[in-house]
C-alpha cells in the first residue's frame, strides 16, 4: 500500500501573483520527483495541470518556486540543510 502526502508548491512570479496549489505525491511518483526537478531545468516553461486547466508558465517570469514539505529524495546537486539569513 502506497502512502500519500500533499506537496504544498507555491510559484513567485516577477510579474503577477503568486500560484500555489497541492499536489498528492505518492512513494513511487515522490521517487521520480528527483529527474523530473533536473528535466524541468531543460525546458522553458513550467506545465501544470490545474482545476482541469494546463498552466504554462515561462521561466522567465517565475522568481522562485517553493516547495514545502522538502522531497526526501532530490537531484544531488541541491544544497540540503540551508538556513535563511537576513542580510
Amino acid at each position: 500500500m502506497q502512502v500519500s502526502n500533499l506537496l504544498t508548491v507555491t510559484i513567485h512570479l516577477i510579474h503577477g501573483n503568486p500560484i500555489k496549489f497541492e499536489v498528492s505525491l505518492s512513494e513511487t511518483k515522490e521517487c521520480s520527483l528527483s529527474d523530473d526537478i533536473e528535466r524541468s531545468l531543460l525546458r522553458n516553461a513550467m506545465a501544470v495541470e490545474l482545476d482541469k486547466k494546463l498552466i504554462l508558465i515561462p521561466y522567465s517570469n517565475i522568481q522562485y518556486v517553493e516547495c514545502d514539505p522538502v522531497p526526501s529524495v532530490l537531484p544531488q546537486n541541491i544544497i540540503r540543510g540551508a538556513r535563511l539569513l537576513k542580510a
